[in-house]
């Protein structure tokens, strides 16, 4: 008796035509999930880095103001120009602008807080919107350098 020369003569089962479709149509929700994920985390990471670059531009065009109504027109004029530069990527009208001083031993402290919600990016019901995040804060510590 001879051994089989092919797959066909000894297991009724070798035709694997259909298993790259059934293999493809379980994998790719798993990969368009990661995809999207990846995608998603990057728009509200940049959405982050966006807001903390806008209140420590705030926190720097106060720092130049010789007094505190002077300093909260700078810190806000930044905020907002940096803000409407950004404005592909951040709304400037969600924005929640605060600006506080506060006496600190022999300086002043200057914080800026930015809070922020967008529901732009949220349209597919997986993508979550960027609200409830702790709004982004940037202190500045001035002091009289001559004393």
């Amino acid at each position: 008796m001879s051994p089989p020369r092919n797959r066909d003569e000894w297991c009724p089962f070798a035709d694997s035509g259909g298993n790259v479709s059934i293999e493809f149509a379980v994998l790719l929700p798993v990969f368009l999930a990661l995809l999207f994920g990846m995608v998603v985390f990057g728009i509200q990471y940049s959405v982050r880095i966006a807001l903390t670059y806008a209140a420590a531009e705030g926190g720097r065009a106060a720092v130049a103001g010789l007094d505190d109504p002077e300093r909260q027109a700078l810190a806000l004029a930044a905020v907002q120009r940096t803000l409407q530069s950004l404005a592909p990527l951040v709304d400037p009208d969600e924005a929640d602008i605060q600006i506080a001083f506060a006496a600190e031993g022999d300086g002043e402290e200057i914080t800026v807080n930015i809070g922020y919600s967008d529901n732009r990016f949220a349209r597919l019901p997986f993508v979550p919107a960027v609200e409830g995040l702790s709004p982004v804060s940037v202190t500045y510590l001035v002091t009289d350098p001559l004393g």
